[in-house]
């Protein structure tokens, strides 16, 4: 069962039944502001609990993109930059990018798995800097496949170098962390989600990331933890979120990952395609059409 702690309320249930109230919430209770892109209705300090035994948090209260989660996905954890390889998920990112199609420091890929190199005589006592590009996602693996039960499971998204990056990461690291039985969590703080158009298929991606992760260093894949800051809603989006928030919720869909895949890989994020992904049980309401902002 899923769980939202908003307004200092505790709210559970099927993954349709979190969402929407978490919308209404907003809409109801959220403090309006002029934001970047007009009105804005925002609650701060609200925390989802997603369990993936229970289900995926892939929401039903409107038809997603399924195929374009996964090319997000795919993109997020491999080492193009330009919007081209997202195929037909591009036009989330296009604006985005400069003349040439690439998302450089946009792309979340730059910072997981191509973190820039450091100088390494800049380092101080204690330290070690490396001129290399880290691969963080990779090493996250290497270092759980050899110790499960470490905390230091941690890849860093904000780069406070990175100086008015086109757009700055909306979630600031993940953290990985057994729970020392055989399970799997990762929290993914946020300081920024906008319910409508980013949130769901954001949810529901760092749950492929942790379902991923889980199964290439053998656990099982149990809580994504998103903390956020700041959720939430566009006035050009209020609409849109009376209207699911209002649906009747429905189970949860499954994650589906091939058993082809050879998650014992040593590079196992490299061998990921988009035919080892599906969802079961996915039965939407009529797709809607959404701003990007």
């Amino acid at each position: 069962m899923h769980q939202l702690y908003i307004n200092h309320s505790l709210i559970t249930g099927v993954w349709d039944a979190v969402y929407g109230r978490y919308l209404t919430e907003i809409l109801k209770n959220g403090t309006s502001f002029e934001g970047r892109n007009g009105g804005t209705k925002a609650v701060f300090g609200a925390s989802v609990t997603v369990d993936l035994r229970s289900g995926f948090p892939l929401t039903q209260l409107r038809k997603m993109p399924i195929k374009n989660l996964f090319r997000e996905f795919l993109f997020d954890i491999g080492f193009d930059q330009n919007v081209s390889a997202l195929g037909p998920a591009k036009h989330f990112w296009d604006f985005l990018a400069d003349e040439d199609g690439n998302l450089g420091a946009s792309a979340y890929n730059r910072q997981w798995r191509m973190w820039p190199p450091s100088v390494p005589e800049a380092a101080v006592a204690n330290e070690h800097l490396t001129n290399v590009e880290v691969d963080q996602l990779q090493r996250v693996i290497q270092l759980l496949r050899k110790t499960p039960n470490s905390r230091h499971g941690t890849v860093i998204t904000h780069n406070p170098t990175a100086i008015n990056p086109a757009c700055p990461p909306c979630h600031l690291a993940m953290q990985f962390s057994s729970s020392g039985e055989g399970h799997l969590d990762l929290m993914v703080p946020a300081r920024s989600n906008d319910m409508v158009v980013g949130f769901p298929l954001d949810i529901a991606r760092y749950s492929i990331i942790l379902s991923v992760v889980a199964k290439a260093v053998g656990l099982e894949a149990r809580y994504v933890y998103m903390p956020s800051a700041n959720s939430h809603i566009y006035a050009n989006c209020f609409n849109i979120a009376y209207d699911v928030s209002g649906s009747e919720a429905k189970t949860d869909p499954r994650l589906i990952i091939q058993p082809e895949w050879d998650s014992t890989h040593e590079f196992p994020l490299d061998n990921l395609t988009l035919d080892h992904f599906g969802i079961a049980g996915y039965d939407p309401n009529p797709a809607i059409k959404v701003p990007v902002n």
